[in-house]
């Protein structure tokens, strides 16, 4: 069965993976530079954006494997056979195929068929295990059949992979252009833009990079289901060499691809590993670097986390509380708080990763209230809790005279939010405003103040942190 497109993320995880030594097959690249390559995919001419891959993706090939090119179509404007080898298969020869894929230029016909086969032949594909990579955009009227060249090399083949990467191929020739891929173990896809081009690419060598026989046994056990973002354990077995690790991933994604790994431990320890936030079927994989290959799998099922939000039943004006919550956690996701039934909010801060408990300060006025968890991606409230803030509660117990200028001491008792001071004020003062102050700590029950110059007649006020509110009075007269 024929693989769809390639996506993006499954080449940039490629090209990001740790580059190692490894065994594998002998690769040719079959370049398409008949004169169609002159044509564009998205901005660039066709035969462009096959050099610029070819340049990036070979750079990363194991150098001890043997690696070439074949170009067709790139010197006669009428031969149904022109199909020649301008890089021949060797090691250490990464340099000379990304200049040989630069040199070609747009020219004659597309003898696809001939091509492929001749390329095989290169490789001594019934001999050696090997892949040819074609890149190709029009199948010619007198070219040979290449469904029935495909069933012909996989017959005579002693292990034969062919991938093919179209580059924006007309519905009447995928299925002739398919068939090369599916008889022979390979992928097709059919290239929209440059992206896909260096996609398909990247990982048709990654799929060349063969594993060694005999391979070190490894075993792995993980949840079958676990909420997003959470942590959990994983348990293995494996050879434990200097490296290797535990892995969570997406499904077919080529060796050493990895969302996030965590190294095994020398006695096999358990270890953690925090599930992605996006929901969906994962993968996890115990990876063997120094050979590049995975030796053990579970898939793992990744739900949405269900979304809760939980507050205290009481709490005092203008007092800290705690909300609990749990949810998706997704970017811009929010809990607030307001009135309750009413449609503005009052105060909102957004969700951490972790999902820890989020500290609000109660609102000054009593009264019904909730705390929500509203979602960024269509603002609807996804969760709410309700509370009753009571009046407020706070003393203060100070001397009644003071001398101008000095400092007295002050004991207190009230909500200790942030930014809730102790003032000295005139009677006539707003809550806005005062002569002297000292914030209160929550870890210290006295406050230190100093006593205005002018001698008259104070209060000892306890304010709200917004400044909106006096919790508290006490007369003070400084003479």
């Amino acid at each position: 069965m024929i693989r769809g497109f390639l996506a993006l993320p499954a080449a940039l995880a490629l090209l990001c993976a740790t580059s190692v030594s490894v065994l594998a097959d002998d690769v040719m690249l079959v370049i398409d530079a008949s004169a169609s390559m002159a044509g564009k995919l998205g901005r660039d001419r066709k035969i462009d954006l096959v050099a610029d891959s070819v340049e990036t993706a070979v750079a990363d090939f194991p150098t001890e494997a043997r690696i070439g090119v074949l170009a067709f179509g790139a010197k006669s404007k009428t031969s149904c056979t022109d199909a020649e080898v301008v890089a021949r298969p060797q090691r250490n020869n990464n340099e000379i195929v990304a200049a040989a894929a630069a040199k070609l230029q747009p020219r004659g016909k597309a003898p696809l068929a001939v091509a492929v086969e001749r390329a095989a032949n290169a490789l001594d594909y019934k001999k050696e295990r090997a892949t040819v990579i074609v890149f190709v955009d029009k199948v010619e009227a007198c070219d040979a059949n290449p469904c029935v060249l495909a069933e012909s090399l996989a017959e005579r083949a002693k292990d034969l992979t062919v991938e093919v990467i179209g580059l924006g191929l007309d519905d009447k020739d995928i299925e002739s252009v398919a068939c090369l891929a599916e008889k022979t173990g390979g992928k097709f896809i059919n290239a929209k833009d440059g992206t896909d081009v260096a996609g398909g690419l990247a990982a048709a060598l990654a799929s060349a990079k063969a594993p060694p026989p005999n391979l070190p046994s490894a075993h792995i056990e993980a949840p079958a289901k676990v909420i997003q973002s959470a942590v959990f354990d994983v348990a293995y077995d494996g050879p434990k060499a200097k490296g290797d690790r535990v892995q969570i991933v997406w499904p077919g994604l080529p060796a050493g691809s990895e969302i996030r790994s965590v190294l095994v431990a020398k006695d096999g320890k358990i270890r953690k590993l925090r599930a992605p936030a996006e929901p969906g079927t994962y993968e996890i994989r115990y990876y063997h670097p120094e050979l590049n290959v995975i030796l053990a799998t579970q898939s793992i099922e990744v739900d949405v986390r269900p979304t809760t939000v939980t507050a205290p039943d009481r709490v005092g004006a203008g007092a800290p509380f705690s909300v609990a919550w749990s949810g998706p956690a997704a970017a811009s996701d929010v809990i607030e708080i307001a009135p309750e039934a009413a449609s503005t909010k009052l105060a909102a801060i957004s969700v951490n990763k972790d999902g820890r408990a989020l500290t609000f300060t109660a609102p000054i006025a009593p009264g019904r209230y909730e705390v929500r968890y509203r979602s960024a991606a269509d603002q609807t409230i996804a969760a709410k809790a309700g509370f009753t803030v009571d009046a407020p509660s706070a003393s203060l117990n100070g001397p009644a005279t003071a001398k101008p200028g000095s400092e007295i001491k002050v004991d207190w008792k009230g909500p200790a939010a942030r930014f809730d001071d102790v003032v000295v004020a005139r009677a006539e003062m707003p809550a806005g405003e005062h002569v002297t102050l000292a914030r209160i700590r929550p870890d210290r029950p006295t406050v230190a103040i100093t006593v205005p110059a002018e001698p008259g007649s104070y209060e000892l006020r306890y304010i709200a942190g917004d400044g909106t509110a006096i919790f508290a009075r006490a007369p003070l007269t400084v003479r």
